[in-house]
């Protein structure tokens, strides 16, 4: 009885599988990447990851703490260094911009837009929002969007901006096909 009940369970659970990923388009525009490890690679090649903290706070502080923390817990598969203050970054234009402080309701999203990082009003009182992207110029590949309470100078603040680094960064997409059968499935 057991074995009449699996094996439609099965069969059910397999078509289903089949039908949704097929469902599944991701296409690249000129604001809109699909990321994919080469592009941490590339940003990656000979030069420090260039990390953007996009705020009118004229403190270097964050930007230190943030780049220390990707230092040391940020992505380990592919070996980078990251910097808050080398002005010419030889990266193909990638960087990882960052709002500390954000507003509840930005956008982590369109980070990468020309200026809309600057054009947000940062709050006087703490949000303890954080929010980061990995930009190609003015193109979007990935985001993530943190609440951290802790101060900048703990070890869980650094923990946790690398493990946002890490989502940024992964070695594979969760969110895109990687068994294309032509080209155009994987742009």
């Amino acid at each position: 009885m057991l074995k009449r009940f699996i094996s439609p369970l099965v069969f059910a659970l397999f078509t289903a599988s089949c039908i949704s990923s097929g469902d599944l388009t991701l296409v690249r525009t000129a604001t809109y990447g699909a990321y994919t490890s080469g592009d941490a690679v590339l940003a990656a090649n000979h030069s420090p990851i260039k990390i953007v903290l996009q705020e009118s706070v004229s403190s270097p502080e964050p930007g230190a703490a943030i780049t220390s923390a990707m230092e040391q817990y940020g992505p380990k598969w592919f070996r980078a260094t990251y910097s808050s203050t080398v002005a010419d970054h030889n990266t193909q234009g990638y960087e990882l911009r960052w709002i500390y402080n954000a507003p509840i309701n930005a956008n982590e999203d369109r980070l990468c837009d020309d200026d809309y990082g600057n054009s947000l009003e940062i709050s006087k009182e703490p949000t303890h929002t954080l929010l980061a992207a990995f930009c190609r110029k003015s193109t979007f590949l990935s985001s993530i969007r943190a609440t951290i309470i802790e101060d900048l100078n703990t070890d869980k603040f650094r923990k946790t901006v690398g493990y946002m680094g890490r989502k940024l960064m992964p070695i594979r997409n969760p969110d895109r096909i990687e068994n294309c059968r032509t080209i155009e499935e994987c742009l």
